[in-house]
């Protein structure tokens, strides 16, 4: 039984291992690594993104609340309407607080190679899409019902569910939630390591020309890990430069 559930909880869409997309894929690959790792993590401030987020779900639950009283709580109707409209609102607002973007990581002899791609998520786009089926079906059997609520169900989880359903059928959506960046950085280029106090994350820092300054400016390449990996990870790297000062801090991730 174990492990048919373990298969299945495998073949999730976000269970699913990190493939490089085809047109992505490392520049030196003839180069054998000394360590290689891939994760998906938020690249920007997670305290803040947490604190939109829960206070935003706090004023929706007070919101759907609030309408419950004035729509009958005890009434199927407005259970079926609200409750299917909470779950769409709570499922898009959790999906643009938490967005994660994909990292591949590269430590070779002359230096790191970062693959950094960001995609709207399959598993994502499969429970929106179901969620908007429930929302269709329970609009239909409250007008079924009663044809005075009419309007009411279809702007509700109807309108909303056909809202985001269309964006992320889009091409403009996707193009604009899809980035692919590409970084391959020498070991010679870093001045300075910082690990994050808060969250299992290694700065890089070094300096480059702006080009729209025209000056130089400081740059920090992060390196999103796990918490056990973190070790390893910042051994490999001091091996390849042990000159470098390591400091624990906090800093902007972005």
């Amino acid at each position: 039984m174990s492990s048919i559930l373990n298969g299945f909880l495998q073949a999730l869409p976000w269970n699913q291992p990190i493939e490089l997309p085809d047109h992505h894929q490392w520049k030196r690959i003839n180069s054998p690594a000394l360590l290689e790792w891939r994760i998906k993590a938020r690249p920007y401030n997670t305290t803040v993104a947490n604190a939109m987020f829960f206070f935003i779900f706090l004023i929706t639950t007070i919101f759907f609340g609030w309408m419950g009283e004035i729509f009958n709580p005890s009434s199927a109707k407005s259970t079926a309407i609200g409750i299917p409209f909470y779950i769409l609102a709570m499922t898009a607002i959790y999906g643009t607080t938490h967005q994660k973007t994909k990292f591949a990581y590269r430590l070779i002899e002359q230096g790191i190679e970062v693959c950094e791609w960001k995609a709207p998520g399959k598993g994502w786009m499969i429970a929106l899409k179901w969620l908007t089926v429930i929302a269709a079906i329970a609009v239909l059997f409250v007008i079924a019902l009663d044809l005075s609520i009419f309007w009411v169900a279809l702007v509700g989880p109807g309108g909303m569910g056909l809202l985001y359903l269309g964006l992320a059928n889009s091409s403009k959506f996707q193009e604009m939630h899809t980035e692919y960046h590409h970084r391959d950085h020498e070991w010679t280029r870093y001045k300075r390591i910082s690990i994050h106090t808060n969250r299992p994350v290694i700065g890089l820092h070094f300096d480059y020309f702006n080009t729209h300054l025209q000056a130089m400016d400081k740059g920090v390449l992060f390196l999103f890990c796990k918490k056990q990996q973190l070790a390893t990870i910042l051994q490999n790297i001091t091996q390849k430069r042990p000159d470098l000062q390591t400091v624990h801090e906090s800093f902007d991730i972005y």
